[in-house]
């Protein structure tokens, strides 16, 4: 296009010269001439008769550079595939998953076995920074000494109470049976000194029921106490079974032999790594089944109606192009979650069973998926780019020679890049790939050129 614009340049550059030095000659040879004065004037004849040309010259050359260069399309009838492209990942079926252990306390990831090693049923596979785990360790072990402690002074301090308590009462018991026989030794005695005898006897009785009650109570309240004392001995014990748990399950083992896989952490947006501090529960590992693969992968929100249980899906490996497998979905998730972080949109997760297996086929591998949703046999239909809406209908340009016309048609469904037609076209027409009413290219330079030249009505 630029080459064919500047050969138009030069080219009117020159004919502008031979025209001035033609004007000239023409208007001497008009000088002799009985002629009115506008026409002996040979540059007003002449700049006429150059912008004619130029005007045809433009015309000719726009239009042939505009229709050369554009692409088209030639209807055929065939199936039509409506269908939606998400990518994926490969992962086995049936694995084992490692999760992280639900434990009190930060996690953080100090030792992880490498992805893809081969591990063996006890090998150590992840292993997570101990040093919390340990100082709850230490003070649960110290706060049941504290516990074992205070049991043991209770039990010594109430040991003391009622031996105390036990002489009081001894104490008083015979007080009271001594003031019981000196009472009887009163009845020959004169009337008062009876009746002293009588009071000093009811207050033996009295102090000796005292201290009976008094001891009957501190073995109740003993027995409270130890009970008590107890529970929390029994507490700080579970304490230390719970942080020696603790402590132990911050080594994860292998149940089994397996290949590893790493999982994807959803705080990082990447799998896990050395460093991570993943929640409890979270699963890390994958130990996979390989003998039976599928293809995960996640549809938008928008196009999740469409996708059902059993559809049919084409499964291409990203690191083998020329490796296409068959598989089915099995699975749509019910509820949707947030792409990621950054970002409200959301995804429902797909399982793609993949019908045929091959020892390419390794986890960890993205995958293109094409769900077909829909096929239509025996239809025409168009690349979505060569369909434009003009006054509010749908419109194709239909080669028709060397030009292109207007053609109004009637659409269908969607797939990816193609669009079905139901009306307005036949077999084996030709469509305009894009606008040809639009000349693609043209410099403001030419476009100021080529308006200063004033063009007929007719032309345009």
């Amino acid at each position: 296009m630029s080459e064919k614009t500047s050969n138009i340049k030069l080219n009117r550059s020159a004919l502008f010269d031979k025209i001035k030095t033609s004007s000239e000659k023409i208007d001497e040879k008009l000088a002799l001439f009985n002629l009115p004065p506008l026409l002996k004037k040979s540059k007003f004849l002449l700049a006429a008769f150059a912008v004619i040309v130029l005007v045809v010259i433009l015309t000719i050359t726009s239009l042939s550079v505009g229709r050369s260069d554009i692409p088209i399309y030639t209807v055929k009838k065939d199936k039509f595939l409506v269908s939606i492209t998400e990518s994926g990942e490969i992962r086995a079926k049936n694995s084992i998953s490692i999760t992280t252990p639900r434990i009190r306390g930060n996690l953080k990831i100090v030792k992880l076995v490498p992805e893809g090693t081969y591990v063996k049923a006890n090998d150590t596979i992840v292993q997570f920074d101990p040093t919390e785990a340990i100082t709850n360790l230490k003070d649960a072990e110290a706060k049941l000494e504290i516990a074992l402690s205070d049991r043991a002074r209770m039990v010594a301090e109430q040991k003391s109470s009622l031996t105390r308590l036990e002489s009081d009462l001894k104490s008083a018991e015979l007080s009271y049976e001594l003031s019981k026989l000196n009472l009887e030794q009163m009845k020959f005695e004169a009337e008062i000194k009876q009746q002293e005898a009588k009071l000093n006897h009811q207050r033996n009785e009295l102090s000796f029921i005292k201290s009976k009650q008094e001891l009957e109570s501190k073995h109740i309240i003993n027995q409270s106490e130890l009970n008590k004392i107890g529970i929390e001995v029994q507490q700080r014990r579970a304490d230390l079974e719970r942080s020696q748990r603790d402590l132990q399950q911050l080594t994860l083992t292998s149940p089994t032999e397996g290949l590893v896989v790493y999982e994807t952490n959803w705080q990082t947006g990447r799998k896990i790594s050395i460093g991570d501090a993943p929640w409890p529960g979270m699963t890390l590992i994958s130990l996979p089944d390989l003998s039976k693969m599928q293809s995960m992968t996640y549809v938008n929100e928008v196009d999740v109606s469409r996708v059902t249980k059993n559809l049919q899906v084409r499964v291409k490996l990203d690191a083998f192009q020329d490796s296409t497998f068959e598989g089915v979905i099995s699975n749509v998730a019910s509820l949707g979650k947030t792409k990621d972080q950054n970002s409200n949109i959301k995804v429902f997760e797909i399982e793609v069973d993949i019908s045929k297996q091959s020892e390419i086929l390794k986890p960890g591998m993205t995958t293109s998926n094409q769900i077909i949703i829909n096929e239509i046999p025996g239809v025409l239909f168009v690349p979505q780019e060569s369909v434009f809406e003009k006054d509010g209908k749908k419109i194709v340009y239909l080669m028709n020679g060397s030009d292109f016309d207007e053609q109004e048609v009637e659409v269908g469904e969607k797939g990816e890049n193609y669009i079905l037609i139901k009306k307005g076209l036949k077999e084996g027409d030709k469509v305009a790939l894009r606008d040809p009413t639009i000349i693609i290219g043209e410099t403001e330079e030419s476009k100021s050129e080529s308006n200063s030249v004033t063009v007929p009505s007719s032309v345009k």
